[in-house]
């Protein structure tokens, strides 16, 4: 398997894991709504997994993934402390897709990070402009951004 040929199975897995978050986030908001949970949250959380569901590519991404958690943000803090065993397991699957989503994101910002090095040394880089290869942009969440360019790019 080629290094661009993994990359795109990294992206794939991710949009696996994303996918799955986004199921486990329906699930969340209907449990919320059966229970009458958070009333004010639930219409910021159905935009933010709205959006989620349009973005394409990892900046779009990141940026509703973001929504999201403040969404979820505001709606933890609505909860009460004593909650339904619905919400608890709703709770779960989400943290359980958040690792998912966390760890297939690692794994293809791995691969991007490994693409964007090698294009950057001779003589790949003129091999990679010729034939029009650019590499991947990384899944960076809002704030990750500086430190990952730092970090890696120099």
């Amino acid at each position: 398997m080629t290094g661009l040929a993994r990359v795109r199975a990294a992206w794939e897995e991710l949009e696996k894991a994303l996918a799955e978050r986004i199921g486990s986030l329906d699930a969340m908001h209907a449990a919320l709504e059966r229970a009458g949970y958070v009333p004010e949250g639930r219409p910021r959380l159905r935009e933010a997994v709205a959006k989620l569901r349009q973005a394409a590519g990892p900046r779009d991404l990141a940026a509703a993934d973001r929504a999201v958690e403040d969404a979820l943000l505001q709606i933890y803090r609505g909860l009460p402390r004593e909650r339904i065993e619905a919400i608890r397991q709703a709770q779960n699957r989400l943290a359980q897709a958040d690792e998912e989503r966390d760890l297939a994101r690692s794994s293809y910002n791995d691969l991007a990070l490994s693409w964007a090095l090698l294009a950057r040394r001779f003589p790949y880089r003129h091999i990679a402009r010729r034939r029009g290869l650019i590499p991947p942009e990384p899944f960076l969440l809002p704030g990750e951004e500086a430190e990952w360019a730092r970090r890696h790019l120099g």
